[in-house]
């Protein structure tokens, strides 16, 4: 792990250097025909900035509106691997300056979990952790597959352990998992959902209480 991460990071930056799973499998049925289809690989950049809890935030993004896949749905930077790629690192970074402009340079890669199991899509995801001590400059990122960035706080109002931003997600009356509801219409659930709460828990804060209220996902976050 590298000296240069804070203290308050440190025991999730140790389990993302040893590989560690940060999350089981992702949310979703597993098809009755999953076969011997190739399964895919994907990486998503999970990137902290700050020097301690009260000023920690992470970016996310809004998804451009006019994709095929989850249009208008809050993510993490990321996406599959190319063939051109060294490892999932490299795709995460790699997939971070395109859609955001984040420069690798600017960041201090603080290790890589497990890949997550997502066998209704037959891919696997790999969470990258980053770190730097503030918020870094983002250049000009693809308009067309983001349409804006967020900095979500890991505490204090309008973050993500906020009591008055967490939930619990229901899709068509079926429950979906943690939500969260942050400033500037974010609303975020799912699999990107799913790893935040799990970030949070691993550096100490707490997961959505079982008694957050219930929200339906707002129909523009759910195609």
């Amino acid at each position: 792990m590298s000296p240069a991460a804070p203290d308050f990071l440190r025991p999730l930056a140790e389990r993302a250097r040893r590989g560690e799973v940060l999350v089981e499998r992702g949310p979703g049925p597993v098809p009755p025909d999953i076969g011997e289809r190739p399964v895919r690989r994907s990486a998503v950049l999970i990137h902290v900035a700050g020097t301690g809890l009260e000023d920690a935030r992470l970016v996310l993004e809004e998804r451009g509106r006019r994709l095929r896949s989850q249009p208008g749905q809050f993510a993490l930077p990321g996406g599959g691997r190319d063939p051109g790629d060294r490892d999932d690192v490299h795709t995460a970074l790699r997939e971070a300056q395109e859609e955001t402009g984040l420069d690798p340079a600017d960041v201090t890669v603080l290790g890589a979990f497990a890949p997550i199991p997502m066998p209704w899509r037959h891919q696997k995801v790999t969470p990258v952790l980053s770190w730097s001590p503030a918020v870094p400059s983002l250049g000009e990122g693809s308009r067309f597959e983001v349409e804006r960035l967020v900095w979500a706080p890991l505490t204090g109002p309008g973050s993500l352990t906020d009591p008055t931003r967490r939930l619990h997600g229901v899709l068509r009356g079926h429950g979906v998992g943690p939500a969260f509801d942050l400033p500037e219409d974010a609303f975020v659930w799912g699999f990107t959902a799913t790893i935040l709460e799990k970030v949070l828990t691993g550096l100490g804060l707490d997961p959505v209480p079982p008694d957050a209220p219930a929200r339906e996902i707002p129909p523009e976050r759910r195609r």
